[in-house]
């Protein structure tokens, strides 16, 4: 489903200018007559949705970029922590601030990914954002506080 917005908002010029070239082939068939008022009706309501549209394109990508820039400047604050984490030795205890950083990551990616599903976040994104998840999920360290984590069911569905 998020691919298939993503798809139209890319092709909904195409998509309606074809819709509206077989709405006026259905109307010319159905009636007698050729119609200029009921053209000019089904022309302005095709302009009408194209600005709807366009405009809907523009505010989503405003809050695409806004939604965008937090994520990465919160993960910028926290990268330099995650890595020491995974260049840690696997059988070393966390320490109480490496555990509240993971907390604070964890809900970034819980935050992403319901971003995601509600379509606020273009795929391609996802998947580099998945991608860059995996590296840290992969760490045993890390892997234990989310198996912890997840028993509370708090992060809108993300599982690894």
């Amino acid at each position: 489903m998020i691919r298939l917005k993503f798809y139209f908002f890319r092709n909904y010029w195409w998509l309606l200018t074809l819709l509206f070239i077989c709405v006026c082939a259905g109307v010319v068939l159905i009636q007698s007559s050729f119609d200029f008022k009921l053209l000019a009706t089904l022309l302005g309501t095709l302009l009408t949705l194209l600005y709807f549209l366009q405009k809907q394109r523009l505010e989503e990508m405003r809050l695409f970029r806004e939604i965008f820039a937090e994520c990465n400047e919160r993960y910028d604050k926290m990268n330099e922590v995650l890595n020491a984490i995974v260049a840690g030795p696997d059988d070393q205890l966390l320490r109480s601030e490496e555990r509240t950083i993971l907390n604070d990551y964890f809900n970034l990616c819980g935050e992403e990914y319901l971003y995601y599903a509600q379509g606020y976040i273009f795929p391609s994104v996802w998947k580099a954002w998945h991608n860059g998840m995996s590296y840290f999920f992969n760490n045993p360290r890390i892997v234990k506080v989310w198996k912890e984590e997840t028993k509370s069911d708090s992060y809108y569905g993300l599982s690894f």
